[in-house]
Order: structure tokens, then C-alpha cells, then sequence
């Protein structure tokens, strides 16, 4: 699968069409609210002033069309909106495929001014508050950051989706993912790749919705939701048939009218009063509710509406309950919330009280609702979430100069699982146009890789370790074929000390290295990616502890990285040791300096250019 920047050039060019459309509707439509409104305030001054009651009449009809201007105007500013939601996230994608890290952050900060919104913004594109220092691979393969693979590929728009992607980025340094899961993922990502209009819908319109902060007050009352007790609602219904009376005095003593309705007001007044405990739950758990279950509906819909074939997609659309569609459900409640709508300042909501007993019939329905459907609801954010991560590992599809979903180890065995073939791979990080891709394979063995600095060697082992973890995700891979197992990956490669725990830059890489051989022990199977071992000791300690590093490491179910200086250490290893196959990057000088290929070869390499590089920056 290849990327397509011209599908995005050309759906840029529709939505600048559709902005400068709307614009010149808003335009107009300003223009006229304006006129209307001015005309309507006029004809009811004039008709005050000589007392002609037909200027109150075309004076309310005028003021009846400022209304509805209005609302005519409202939608089409949510239009606008949409639509510059629509063309951030089209520039994101043509960001990605350049592989333009800095044109991201610009996206995700533009038109912001505040500091705070800011650094909020950039936290959700690197998902830094998702790292794990301690985790096997975590900070070692770059999952967050500023260049990072989560700021690459993440488009969940909703807290709930950024975390299940994060996740699954986490996750894979289990073995327990089954083949088939993985296939059904893969089969579910191909089919959202396929869709890229549906995805980019999605993404705008969960970004109108402003979904990034956890819907905690709707999941708490949809789980622990209760009806409303008998008292509210008697007095609910009390509040409401009191009005009868009105009708009835203006029959049979119309000159008590006023006194029958001020009646009215303040019973339903001392009901508002007696309610605010009876109601209080409820009131305020609805709050915020509205627009994040509003734009939840408006997701599903865009789902629901996509023509989705793939078994998996269809099945987290509809839910556990399939017999019930999503939206149906999903509608009920926010019907009820658009009520809260009527309340949303404190004297609005006094006076709808004073009217009718607003607040009981919110929490009345609201109580319904969570007690016949709320407990489905955790199931429905879980399924979205789950949605959003899928539509994240098909970034892979769409931002990649080349593609290909990887192929699985059909076995359950940990010895037939710990190998890695893989053809053309290349590092999702690095500038898509010039990336220098590589074969390589590993099969129940051990790599070790030599070359000079700055050669391509640490590059390697990351290539290898990412694309592991891409594929474990569901999602396509850039290589143009990657044959691997279900494994564990664990690595140790960037390495620093601690003074606060008083850890030296030795002390720290043991810890890790220990871990990694900890786990040699458990009979599953292990990919292991180390850079420069023991590099923080001297060079006699250094190769035999790599020997025994290398002889615990040497197991059926496990596969390996690992890159070194150390020729002695690797002369040590030609005898005792049948697992270890050789790779190596080289480089080329000549007068105007040092050049590099980048192209992984077998064999060993013993150039070094330290002393060029030295001299390059004046150190002779």
C-alpha cells in the first residue's frame, strides 16, 4: 500500500471551495440578522409610540424571521467550523506523509494564543504523558515524543481513543496476542484505509465536539444511575397539573386571573426549592453531558453510516447488544439532555422552574435512562476507543511511501515464534523521501552488528524493534515484506544515570540488561534489541560480560539485536557460539569527508572513524 498525497491536495482544494462558500452565506446572513433585527426593534418602538397595533403584529413577524435567521446563521457557522476542523486535519495527514514532524506541532498549536491551550495541545500530539520510562521498550523505540511514532500516527480525537491507542502501542511486549485476533485487526485496518474520507470526518467532527477530556460524569451516572423517588416525581406531577387551575378561574372568576397564575408561580417556586436535594444528583451530573453525548451520537452516526463491511468494525458499531442499534439508544439521551440546554444559566433555569418543574423532569428521564440503558454505555466508549485505535495503526497505510501488512508465525510454539524476516524496512521516523531501507533476518539467533559511528547500526535495531511493534498493533509496516513471530521486546539503549537515586550510567544498564536476562528464563518467546553493551566499563569487563550476556541469551525461543565495538568480544564469539549470525555498516572517506550508504551487509566490519570524526571537530 503506498500513500496518496494528491488524494489530500485535491480534498484541500473542496474544502477551501466549501469555506469560501459558506463565508459568503455568513456574510449575507450577518447582513440580514442585523436589518431584522433593527426592523423588528423599530416596528415595536413605533407601535408603542402611536399605538397601532399592527406594528406590534409586523414587529413580532420580523422578530420571528431575526429568529430564525439565527438559527439559519448557526448552523452555517458550525459549518465554517467543521470545515477548518476538516482542513487541519487534511494538512495533518499531507504533514505525515512528508514525514514533517515540525508542520504537525504547527497544526496542533495553530490559532491558539494562550499558553496553557498551548502546552495542552502538544501533549496530546506527543502523548508524553503516556511514557513509561521503566517499560521494556518504551523510551528506547521513541512510542512519545516530539518525533515519536505516537505523534505520527495518532488520530484518535477523544481522551478515551488517545488512551487505547497509547495502549496498544504499550501492549505487545506480551505474547499472548492470538493470530487471528491480529488478522481481524489487520482485515479491519485495511477496510479504514480504505475510507480515508470516513476517517477524516470522524477526526473533525470529534474535534468540534471538543472530545479530549474524559466523559467521568456521564460514565459515573450512566453505571450508578437511579431512578427518581416517588416524592419527585409526585411533586413533579403536581407542578404541572396546578396550572389546571388557571383555566379553571378564568371560566368561573376571571377577575382572579393574575392572582390564579402568581399562585401557580409560587408553588412551583416552593417545589424548585423542596427539590434541590431531590434533583441535585441528577442536575449535576448532566452537566457537560450534553455536548459530549451529542458529539458521541454524531460518531456513531458517521460509523453506522460508513458502509463498513469488515466483521470486526461492525461488531464494536453495534455493540455487544446487536439486536439495538447504537444511535437508537444514544438518541434517547440526548434528547433528554437537550432539556439541560434550557437551564444553562441560573436565572434561565429559575424561571423555566417558576414555568414548570423543569428540573424534575430532567431527572426523571435522566433516571430512566440510566436504569434501562446506562450500563451499555462503558460498552459503547470502550467500542469507540477500540475504533480509534484501529483507525490509528491504519496511519500506517496511508502516510508510508510503502506498505504492507505483516504475516504471522501460525504456531503457538515460543521456539517457531522468535524470528523476524523482513524485506526493504524502513524507520517510520526518519524523512520518508530519502530513508535508506534494509533486509534483514532472525531466526532463533542472534544478530550482532558491527560499523563505525554513525553508520546505521543503532538505526537498525529501532527499525527492527518498531516495526514489531507496529505489526503487533494490527497495523501495516513499511517494508515490503515482514514475516515475524508473536514476541516479547525488550531493549536497552538508551541508557542514563540518576542522581536522585544515586544510579551511574553502568549501575543503570545492568538493571536493564538483568531484566532482559530475567526473562530469558521464562519459556516464551523474546526479541531483545541492545545498543553498545556495557559501553560504561572498561573493555576487559566489558567483552566477557557480553559473553555471558550472549551465552544466557542463547535459547530456541529467543531472537536478537545487539550492536558493538567490541572486537574482542566478537573474535570470542566465532568459537562456542552457533546461534550468532554477523551484519555490518560501512562507510567511505575521501578528501571533502565521510560518506555513508546506510545499507546493512553481512560479515564483520572493523573500521572505525573515531579519529576522523575527532579531527572534524578539532580534536587532533
Amino acid at each position: 500500500m503506498k500513500a496518496d498525497l494528491k488524494f489530500f491536495e485535491d480534498k484541500e482544494q473542496v474544502i477551501v471551495a466549501g469555506l469560501a462558500k459558506y463565508g459568503r452565506q455568513s456574510g449575507i446572513l450577518s447582513f440580514l440578522r442585523l436589518v431584522s433585527f433593527l426592523a423588528a426593534a423599530g416596528l415595536i418602538i413605533g407601535g408603542v409610540v402611536v399605538q397601532n397595533p399592527l406594528l406590534y403584529i409586523a414587529g413580532a413577524l420580523v422578530f420571528i424571521l431575526f429568529v430564525v435567521l439565527c438559527f439559519i446563521h448557526g448552523g452555517i457557522i458550525s459549518k465554517v467550523e467543521y470545515l477548518n476542523e476538516l482542513s487541519k486535519v487534511n494538512s495533518s495527514y499531507k504533514a505525515r506523509i512528508k514525514g514533517d514532524f515540525s508542520e504537525l506541532r504547527n497544526i496542533a498549536v495553530k490559532n491558539l494564543r494562550r499558553a496553557e491551550d498551548i502546552g495542552l495541545a502538544k501533549t496530546r500530539l506527543y502523548g508524553k504523558d503516556f511514557d513509561e520510562p521503566s517499560h521494556d521498550y518504551c523510551t528506547d523505540l521513541d512510542l512519545f515524543g516530539k518525533k515519536s511514532l505516537f505523534s505520527l500516527l495518532n488520530v484518535s480525537e477523544t481522551s478515551f481513543g488517545r488512551r487505547r491507542f497509547a495502549d496498544s502501542l504499550l501492549r505487545p511486549h506480551v505474547s499472548d496476542i492470538t493470530v487471528d485476533a491480529l488478522k481481524a485487526r489487520q482485515g479491519a485496518v485495511a477496510e479504514l484505509c480504505s475510507k480515508p474520507d470516513v476517517l477524516m470526518d470522524y477526526q473533525a467532527t470529534a474535534r468540534c465536539g471538543k472530545m479530549t477530556k474524559d466523559p467521568k460524569a456521564l460514565m459515573d451516572f450512566a453505571e450508578n444511575g437511579s431512578k427518581t423517588s416517588a416524592l419527585g416525581n409526585a411533586l413533579g406531577i403536581f407542578g404541572c397539573a396546578v396550572w389546571l387551575a388557571v383555566p379553571v378561574v378564568l371560566l368561573a372568576a376571571p377577575e382572579f386571573i393574575s392572582a390564579a397564575i402568581i399562585a401557580c408561580i409560587i408553588v412551583n417556586f416552593v417545589i424548585f426549592a423542596v427539590g434541590h436535594a431531590l434533583n441535585a444528583r441528577y442536575i449535576k451530573a448532566s452537566e457537560g453531558m450534553p455536548t459530549q453525548v451529542k458529539t458521541i451520537l454524531k460518531l456513531y452516526s458517521i460509523l453506522e453510516n460508513a458502509g463498513f463491511e469488515n466483521e470486526l468494525i461492525n461488531s464494536l458499531i453495534k455493540g455487544e447488544d446487536s439486536s439495538q442499534v447504537t444511535t437508537a439508544l444514544l438518541k434517547k439521551l440526548d434528547k433528554a439532555l437537550r432539556l439541560v440546554g434550557l437551564r444553562s444559566q441560573p436565572l434561565f433555569a429559575l424561571a423555566w422552574n417558576l414555568i414548570a418543574p423543569l428540573d424534575y423532569l430532567i431527572s426523571y428521564l435522566l433516571g430512566n435512562w440510566a436504569v434501562e440503558y446506562g450500563k451499555s454505555l462503558p460498552g459503547y466508549i470502550n467500542s469507540l476507543a477500540e475504533l480509534e485505535s484501529l483507525m490509528c495503526a491504519a496511519q500506517t497505510g496511508l502516510v508510508f511511501a510503502n506498505s504492507t501488512f505483516p504475516s504471522f508465525v501460525e504456531s503457538d510454539k515460543p521456539s517457531e515464534n522468535a524470528v523476524f524476516e523482513g524485506e526493504d524496512l524502513a524507520h517510520p521516523l526518519l524523512d520518508h523521501e530519502t530513508v535508506v531501507s534494509n533486509s534483514i533476518t532472525i531466526d532463533k539467533d542472534i544478530a550482532v552488528i558491527t560499523g563505525s559511528n554513525m553508520s546505521g547500526k543503532t538505526t537498525m535495531i529501532r527499525t527492527v524493534g518498531v516495526c514489531t511493534v507496529i505489526a503487533l498493533t494490527g497495523g501495516l509496516v513499511p517494508a515490503s515484506k515482514l514475516t515475524l513471530g508473536r514476541m516479547r521486546v525488550m531493549s536497552s539503549m538508551r541508557i542514563v544515570d540518576s542522581l536522585e537515586e544515586n544510579m551511574s550510567t553502568f549501575k543503570a544498564e545492568l538493571i536493564r540488561i538483568s531484566g532482559i536476562v530475567n526473562a530469558a528464563n521464562e519459556e516464551r518467546p523474546l526479541m531483545f534489541l541492545i545498543d553498545e553493551i556495557f559501553r560504561g566499563t572498561n573493555s576487559d569487563d566489558r567483552t566477557e560480560g557480553a559473553l555471558t550476556v550472549l551465552k544466557k541469551l542463547s535459547k530456541p525461543y529467543i531472537c536478537g539485536l545487539m550492536t558493538t565495538h567490541d572486537y574482542a568480544m566478537i573474535d570470542k564469539t566465532r568459537e562456542g557460539f552457533d546461534n550468532i549470525r554477523y551484519y555490518h555498516f560501512s562507510e567511505s572517506y575521501s578528501d571533502t569527508g565521510i560518506s555513508f550508504d546506510y545499507k546493512l551487509s553481512s560479515g564483520i566490519s572493523r573500521q572505525s572513524n573515531a579519529r576522523f570524526l575527532m579531527k572534524l571537530v578539532g580534536i587532533e
